[in-house]
């Protein structure tokens, strides 16, 4: 195939275009052409020269000007569409890159093995505590525990001790699962009509955007039931790192922009992450070394959670951020407790057992996807061809549009009744029946069709999640998080812990969150009440009661579609848990109407799903990330998504 710089065409096409020259870009390149003859004519020549110099120069400065104008404009309007989340792009867009052609060749994370277990943790020094944990001969909470503190301290981007978590455990001895609900939860003085007459992003930024926090609690209870170690033990890794300061990630770096007003506004964000001489962010590599926190590290260490939510150091949390308008008080931290719930349980055709996590988490549309897609008795040939492929991923699509219709009617337990809708999301019958209704050939565009009756429910974004495989066959998936990246962007000045704003995934009236969904009424603002949340912390459990696979995700409302995705290709499709974390991911939440990818969908997929009549987006951002143990045959495999550079360490 011929290059358009080498064909006769492309020369004839230049030729044209340079006939068809506008009058100002023909002026432009008169003047251009002519100036060479003159440059050392006689005086004469030379004021023509001038004189040409100065129209030239007009007919620039007038051009530049334009350049500019439109340039400006197309700032403010991506910028616009970037206030309104829109990241993503339209199918009528000239996409950059184009889809690929062909499948992408595999990304550069490892596909490690190992003979007796695994730590995932999307920070790598944080994989490397865990393990030293269980090495120690503590127990995949006591490792996940100390996983958790030493990651909200190098992605305290993601989660960290002001915002909250959802846990799910196994033990292989007793072959039970258990769940924890240390989500954070609404101020008593906080209710539907909180957010009236404030800013439109009172609910994602600043004081009026933080709930009370639930992760030391949820340390603290876990451990009283399945941690071996001492309390103090776990802190240690994390106060080492903390107090000789940690390198800032790229990862880290690139999060600084998607909430730079904060980083700028609070005065410790500013502290640890911008530059005071030159007023730019701290570039990758800089050592940050939070002082504050890594003192209340040690005084929690020292004491244990209640020291923060009955003692000396919540009463200062509270003075700090109520100095910043909060309306958290004392009593918010003192009434706070994690709660056990019962684990969202279904058994698969193929005789594998999923554990996860019942509301507020989405442990039971994780459930209701894998029932509906479970009847399909997808195989390696469902993938095969590209007509194989097409078809398995609209039954995909559909599946995951009929789960966001029933995800709008969750909420917290306590406070809605749920028993119906939770039957009727683990039961196969049903799922069965909603399998009938899918159409091989058609989609629908209409959220009625897929019993859409209420709004939709928001999403946490900054998030991240820990997987644990111990050498006694127990595991541990969680996942935790501060809601958007930095959280609500505000810091207690004297504990150094940055505050959640997972007040924004409750259902707040007359507006939308920060993933463009409209408000939900079970999801609405209740004093005490646990916002609805996207995450979904499983493990899977084979026949014999051995764990086959731990996993879960960060990534907003793609956590639970994420999740999906990755159990249905390793486990039916039978690629590998690094192919199938490396696959290229499709979502669909239902609102806004269409299939979200990202780039590494091939042509012909995105294409077939347009002629099925399925809308597509290609998003740009980091999407999800998913952190996963398997174990096939005796031996453990395990990949830290390449999307955010986190690892794997095992045990041998």
């Amino acid at each position: 195939m011929g290059s358009w710089g080498s064909s006769g065409t492309g020369s004839q096409l230049a030729r044209r275009r340079t006939e068809q020259r506008s009058p100002l870009v023909s002026q432009v390149h008169s003047c251009r052409e002519n100036f060479p003859r003159i440059v050392n004519a006689d005086d004469e020549n030379r004021d023509k020269s001038i004189n040409c110099s100065w129209s030239h120069h007009i007919v620039l400065t007038t051009l530049i000007a334009v350049i500019l104008i439109g340039t400006i404009a197309t700032v403010t309007f991506s910028r616009t569409i970037s206030l309104a989340h829109l990241i993503q792009t339209p199918k009528t867009a000239t996409l950059h890159p184009p889809d690929p052609l062909d499948q992408q060749p595999p990304s550069w994370s490892k596909l490690r093995v190992f003979r007796r277990g695994a730590v995932c943790v999307d920070g790598q020094q944080c994989a490397v505590t865990g393990r030293s944990i269980i090495k120690r001969n503590g127990s995949a909470v006591d490792a996940a525990i100390a996983a958790m503190i030493c990651n909200g301290l190098i992605n305290m981007q993601s989660m960290g001790f002001g915002g909250g978590f959802l846990m799910t455990i196994y033990q292989r001895s007793s072959q039970q699962a258990a769940t924890l609900d240390a989500r954070e939860c609404a101020p008593r003085a906080a209710d539907s009509d909180t957010y009236n007459g404030h800013p439109a992003l009172a609910s994602q930024i600043g004081p009026l955007a933080i709930p009370v926090p639930g992760e030391l609690a949820g340390y603290w209870t876990v451990h009283q039931r399945f941690g071996r170690l001492p309390w103090a033990e776990l802190f240690e890794p994390s106060i080492k790192i903390c107090e000789a300061g940690y390198n800032l990630t790229k990862v880290q770096y690139d999060s600084l922009g998607m909430n730079s007003e904060a980083i700028y506004t609070d005065p410790s964000l500013r502290s640890w992450f911008v530059d005071e001489k030159t007023g730019a962010f701290q570039p990758p590599g800089t050592i940050i070394r939070p002082t504050k926190l890594c003192e209340t590290m040690r005084l929690i260490a020292a004491t244990n959670a209640t020291e923060f939510y009955n003692g000396s150091l919540g009463r200062l949390f509270i003075e700090d951020i109520r100095r910043r308008g909060s309306i958290l008080d004392q009593e918010d931290l003192a009434m706070y407790r994690a709660k056990w719930i019962s684990p969202i349980t279904t058994r698969l055709s193929t005789g594998e057992t999923l554990y996860t996590i019942g509301p507020p988490g989405s442990g039971s549309i994780l459930a209701f996807i894998l029932n509906v897609l479970d009847g399909y008795d997808f195989s390696p040939s469902s993938m095969a061809t590209p007509q194989a492929t097409l078809t398995t991923h609209h039954r995909i699509i559909e599946a995951f549009k009929y789960a966001y219709a029933l995800r709008t009617e969750l909420a917290d337990p306590t406070y809605v009744d749920l028993s119906t809708l939770l039957h009727n999301l683990t039961s196969r019958n049903f799922a069965d029946e909603v399998r009938r209704r899918i159409n091989d050939h058609r989609t629908s565009n209409d959220p009625r069709h897929y019993g859409e009756h209420a709004p939709g429910n928001n999403g946490d974004h900054g998030t991240a999640h820990v997987a644990i495989l111990a050498p006694d066959g127990d595991a541990v998936s969680v996942t935790s998080s501060v809601n958007l990246y930095f959280g609500s962007g505000v810091v207690s000045e004297r504990t150094g812990i940055l505050t959640s704003s997972s007040m924004d995934d409750f259902g707040v009236s007359s507006r939308r969150s920060y993933f463009g969904l409209p408000a939900s009424h079970n999801n609405r603002i209740e004093p005490g009440k646990r916002p609805l949340s996207s995450m979904s912390p499983s493990i899977i459990v084979d026949a014999h009661g051995d764990v086959r696979m731990v996993v879960g995700a960060a990534g907003g409302t793609k956590i639970t579609t994420a999740v999906a995705y990755v159990i249905a290709r390793h486990l039916w499709i039978k690629e590998t848990i690094k192919e199938a974390v490396d696959a290229a991911r499709i979502h669909h939440q239902l609102i806004p109407m269409e299939v979200s990818y990202e780039y590494g969908v091939p042509k012909s997929l995105v294409d077939g799903l347009h002629a099925m009549g399925h809308e597509t987006s290609r998003y740009r951002d980091r999407g999800s990330v998913v952190c996963a143990i398997v174990r096939v045959n005796g031996t453990v495999y395990a990949n830290a998504d390449y999307r955010k550079g986190g690892e794997v360490y095992g045990i041998d």
